[in-house]
């Protein structure tokens, strides 16, 4: 697995960028086929914050914590993310999509390109390549992503959709018509 660490106002030594290498590295003991890993520790307001984004297959895993120093913030990321994974892993299991020699599954969604910028009251836009999934594989991607809305194209209706986290927990689907 690629690791990058990467620092903002935050230095990075060599005793974070093992700690973080080996830390990372026992994910794989549960899911092999993760690909990547971008880290960003971040400080704001006297407290240290951290983000991880894995990338598994086209899947991303994403999870942060905040923390006083930089060890007990990136533990509390890496508590999310092995649950995340975790719960990855078996619903592919489940699914019949994993077997012994990995992943089967074709690839999700892979971001390709987000900049900032400031028109009006929008203050980020975000390109990505839609590829094309079911409902529950979109729902999955979302839980994963921790969002409460994701983009998508129906694999069985070769349309745009969205699904979105519902108030009382369940999960709402946008179909346009155009």
């Amino acid at each position: 697995m690629e690791i990058v660490v990467r620092g903002r106002n935050v230095e990075i030594t060599t005793s974070i960028q093992d700690y973080v290498t080996k830390k990372l590295s026992k994910l794989e003991r549960f899911f092999h086929r993760l690909l990547d890993a971008t880290v960003n520790f971040r400080l704001e307001r006297g407290r240290v914050k951290v983000e991880v984004t894995l990338s598994a297959s086209g899947v991303i895993i994403r999870g942060e914590g905040i923390g006083s120093e930089w060890r007990s913030a990136f533990d509390e990321v890496m508590d999310k993310l092995e649950r995340q994974v975790k719960k990855y892993k078996e619903k592919l299991e489940r699914r019949g999509v994993l077997k012994k020699e990995g992943l089967v599954v074709g690839e999700m969604v892979e971001e390709v390109k987000g900049s900032e910028v400031v028109l009006d009251k929008i203050v980020r836009v975000k390109e990505f390549v839609l590829r094309p999934m079911s409902v529950e594989d979109a729902i999955l991607q979302m839980e994963l992503l921790g969002h409460s809305f994701f983009v998508f194209k129906d694999i069985d209706r070769d349309k745009v959709q969205v699904v979105y986290r519902r108030g009382e927990g369940d999960y709402g689907l946008i179909d346009p018509i155009y």
